[in-house]
């Protein structure tokens, strides 16, 4: 008898492990999630766009350029700005501690000293850190955030030694694309002073990216709002592009 019911227990053991329903497959950690949103803005050897950049005043008055950016790997990227009152004005990022500004109007180039990378981009809520910054996954690491029923809150912080502005950025991502939706900025005061918001994901030519970002301060109501008007990868660009001579004579 004693026999049995060893036989039977062990028995009733198997047949309820067999029934549990299979554990639930642990998601992507963090980092991780950093590593495919990277990949979704610089998984390409070089990319080209156009663009229209539309500052909004706290008055509700506007101003608008058009600009193009060219961008090799995770690092470089040139912008030229080809209307408005800055037609001509370039800006040059070698790598965040290397950014270069043509201005026109004196026809000399001038590199942009590290205490003004905070300041204001062309008068947009961009400042000129926001345009050198390129990579995220060489500049943060991750930790995790909630989590929506389509997308992944991570909270990004600059790695030890990396001089950033912000204290850190909490970032929502699609989960289905690995793009970015939205991002908050922290200042290290933990005040919040910046957000993106990007929308209107388009298909360019199978490379998902949001056609329409909005970039405002919260404190003061003031906005930029940048619309894609084309969006290429792969275009073969050359690495002598992305000089200072070429910034200067390349017109």
């Amino acid at each position: 008898m004693r026999r049995f019911w060893a036989g039977f227990g062990i028995g009733f053991l198997f047949c309820t492990l067999t029934l549990l329903p299979p554990a639930a497959a642990e998601g992507p950690g963090p980092q991780e999630i950093l590593e495919r949103m990277e990949k979704t803005i610089n998984g390409f050897d070089d990319q080209e766009m156009d663009l229209r950049l539309t500052i909004v005043d706290v008055d509700g008055s506007k101003k608008s350029y058009e600009f193009t950016i060219w961008q090799k790997g995770d690092q470089k990227r040139l912008i030229k700005f080809t209307s408005g009152e800055i037609k001509g004005m370039a800006t040059l990022v070698q790598d965040r501690n290397n950014v270069y500004v043509y201005l026109p109007g004196f026809k000399k180039v001038r590199r942009v000293a590290a205490h003004n990378m905070n300041q204001s981009f062309a008068g947009s809520d961009f400042s000129n850190d926001d345009m050198a910054t390129v990579s995220w996954t060489k500049i943060y690491t991750a930790s995790p955030g909630k989590e929506e029923a389509d997308a992944w809150w991570i909270t990004a912080t600059p790695k030890p030694g990396e001089q950033v502005e912000y204290s850190k950025v909490d970032l929502k991502l699609d989960k289905k694309t690995g793009t970015q939706q939205r991002a908050v900025y922290f200042n290290k005061a933990g005040e919040k002073v910046k957000t993106f918001d990007n929308t209107n994901l388009t298909d360019w030519n199978g490379v998902p990216r949001a056609k329409n970002v909005v970039v405002a301060d919260p404190r003061t109501g003031h906005r930029t709002e940048m619309e894609v008007k084309s969006f290429k990868v792969n275009q073969g660009l050359k690495d002598d592009m992305f000089t200072v001579r070429e910034l200067q004579w390349g017109k």
